[in-house]
């Protein structure tokens, strides 16, 4: 794997050969464990390694999701109907269209004892995330706060530039830091040892491989977490996943490949877990050239490679329907999704046409970028819809190393086409994927566009939700018009499980393991 791709016209059977080596050599190693005998822990992998414990300095999914873990979001969002609900902050109030006032819970204590108060939030906002001096990458999302003003230990308000219609949503994500803690231990300390007030408590983190929690039994919510001790494991290889998971070396995994459930559903001690989730998968074209001139800067050629891929096919057939099919570069389950854009048909014929058009009879050859191992599949497929209109794809793999992935992307050096995928950080709002990818000023935008740009500045500060609805709706014609995206899928997040161990995946794509159980 690496930056020169892979050539890969047999891998999936390949992939089916080698999870079943890797299932024997476990077995025969002797690596089969009765998870279900030890119910006060359980081991889960994720397949992102961490390079950080810092919430603020790193935007992947396994941090956030750790976050739930180890500290509290202010409030908190129901895994079922996706209602925002009090969690730390008890009661709000708008004073006014531009302030925000908000109660804490009393008596919350961070695993070193300190109290939550009002100046610990204040502190994460200004001096964490907002402080140019941290370089967040967090600080983007938190731009429309003018200040957050202690009014006393437990009441606290956020004063916003222009009134905000997402406050609420934000603070889902908001985990508060302790000052007294992060001041006398420092940055790097900190992002190698996290401490909040959450269900868990920190342990141990082997970098590469493994974070360890136990519980908080202070926590102030009685009654959580039922399991005493957790143990996460790093997994990006999916055979190795699938294998730890059969042989019991593991009690959960996540985001199985649609190809693999048949194999989990057929063994007697696991079960499926599969929810439809806010997490969008998408081709993002240079369509700036920002990492230099491919094919792909006219819009001519990106309506062709769009029009040469039967996407709901792919999705029905290899994706076996374990994701929805999208049409815009918004989410369903978002507020400001168009249902009524179709998206380009698949039409081979029109794909030749327009890149006759545009000077590529014979086709050309371009970059095709992946990350995550639900990708892969999928691009396979497609890299075989585009071979026959004489596009060739050289496809670069990172899934063993999403981190450098993002951090090429991040600095402008992804050519031709970015394979990402985006759980919008658990916002149910457009302005979570539009603002993300299309404000020039971030760096993750390879297509700049000054009037697409005006509308999702306007959108994100009014809190007129039907001036909102509109200007989300121009937005994603004009993004699917350009085709500075390809949507995808609306992916599901499938886990394998342990049969007797009972949890929730929410559809922010959030696994509620701090409430997880053992079955009686």
């Amino acid at each position: 794997m690496g930056t020169n791709g892979m050539k890969r016209g047999s891998r999936r059977g390949n992939r089916s050969i080698g999870i079943g080596l890797l299932i024997i050599t476990v077995f025969c190693l002797g690596a089969m464990t009765n998870a279900f005998a030890a119910k006060d822990s359980f081991t889960v992998a994720f397949q992102t390694q961490f390079d950080t414990m810092d919430q603020y300095k790193n935007t992947q999914r396994s941090i956030l999701n750790l976050g739930y873990l180890i500290w509290d979001p202010l409030v908190e969002r129901d895994p079922d109907d996706c209602s925002i609900k009090p969690h730390l902050v008890t009661s709000w109030t708008m004073i006014d269209p531009t302030t925000w006032e908000f109660k804490l819970r009393p008596d919350v204590k961070f695993h070193n004892g300190n109290p939550l108060t009002a100046e610990c939030v204040r502190f994460t906002i200004e001096d964490r995330i907002l402080n140019p001096e941290q370089k967040s990458p967090h600080a983007g999302n938190y731009k429309w706060i003018k200040s957050v003003q202690v009014v006393d230990n437990l009441t606290f308000r956020i004063v916003t530039e222009k009134p905000y219609p997402l406050i609420l949503e934000r603070l889902n994500v908001l985990f508060v830091y302790d000052p007294i803690y992060t001041k006398e231990k420092g940055d790097r300390y900190v992002s190698e040892y996290p401490m909040g007030t959450g269900p868990y408590k920190f342990v141990k983190w082997d970098k590469g491989s493994k974070v360890v929690l136990t519980a908080n039994k202070e926590y102030w919510k009685k009654g959580v977490p039922k399991i005493k001790d957790l143990t996460i494991r790093t997994i990006p290889e999916m055979s190795t996943r699938i294998a730890e998971l059969i042989s019991g070396g593991i009690d959960s995994a996540e985001y199985i490949v649609p190809d693999q459930v048949p194999l989990l559903e057929k063994q007697p001690n696991l079960k499926i877990i599969d929810t439809p989730t806010l997490r969008t998968n998408f081709w993002q074209f240079d369509g700036s050239g920002r990492a230099g001139k491919t094919p792909v800067t006219d819009v001519r050629v990106r309506q062709a490679v769009w029009y040469a891929i039967d996407r709901e096919a792919i999705i029905n057939t290899v994706l076996k329907g374990h994701a929805k099919i999208t049409n815009t570069a918004v989410n369903p389950f978002q507020f400001g999704y168009d249902s009524s854009l179709k998206g380009y048909e698949y039409n081979p014929e029109k794909a030749k046409s327009l890149l006759k058009e545009a000077g590529y009879p014979d086709g050309f050859e371009i970059d095709l970028w992946e990350g995550e191992s639900e990708q892969d599949a999928y691009n396979q497929a497609a890299m075989g819809y585009l071979a026959k209109v004489g596009i060739k794809v050289n496809l670069k793999d990172y899934r063993a190393n999403l981190g450098q992935l993002i951090t090429l992307r991040n600095s402008g050096k992804i050519t031709g086409i970015g394979n990402y995928a985006w759980g919008n950080y658990n916002i149910f709002d457009a302005d979570a994927i539009l603002a993300a990818w299309f404000l020039s000023a971030d760096p993750k935008c390879y297509n700049p566009d000054p009037e697409l740009e005006n509308w999702l500045t306007e959108a994100r500060l009014s809190v007129d939700q039907e001036l909102r609805k509109e200007l989300y709706r121009k937005a994603q014609q004009r993004i699917n018009e350009q085709v500075y995206w390809i949507p995808i899928c609306a992916f599901h997040n499938i886990h394998g499980a342990n049969k007797n161990l009972n949890y929730k995946i929410g559809i922010d794509d959030v696994p509620r393991f701090q409430y997880a159980e053992w079955a009686k």
